[in-house]
């Protein structure tokens, strides 16, 4: 997941979501798009541009993406930065059922919330590791 997002600007949410598919074609691609819709709350918005969407509603699009072919390792770079309490909370526990179905999430954040949802975590200060717990 990249933290600006990086969406089509002329493709709409469910586009945006299914482009993804482009890569790994599938017969459920469709489906699987329209999970992804509604899990991140995204139904009202699904036919919307990013040019219309806020700030959270495009990082959740990003993370839908990013999720479509169900890839075995997320790398993600602050993932929630731009969320409200109630949608960070959505994808952390997104994440944590993802990370408990066998994928593996490497996240990048400020965000404290997130310790609380991972099975290591790492701190650093000024490019130097203070804690591995």
């Amino acid at each position: 997941m990249f933290q600006q997002f990086n969406l089509i600007p002329y493709l709409s949410v469910r586009q945006n979501i299914l482009a993804a598919s482009l890569a790994l074609p599938s017969e459920e691609a469709s489906e699987r798009a329209n999970r992804l819709v509604s899990h991140f709350g995204l139904e009202d918005r699904a036919s919307h541009v990013p040019a219309q969407l806020s700030t959270g509603e495009r990082q959740r699009t990003a993370l839908a993406r990013a999720l479509m072919n169900e890839p075995k390792v997320i790398l993600a770079d602050e993932p929630t930065g731009n969320l409200d309490e109630d949608n960070a909370q959505t994808v952390f526990g997104y994440l944590s059922r993802y990370v408990n179905d066998g994928g593996c999430v490497l996240l990048v954040t400020h965000d404290a919330r997130a310790a609380t949802h991972a099975t290591r975590s790492v701190q650093m200060a000024r490019g130097s590791v203070t804690s591995d717990g």
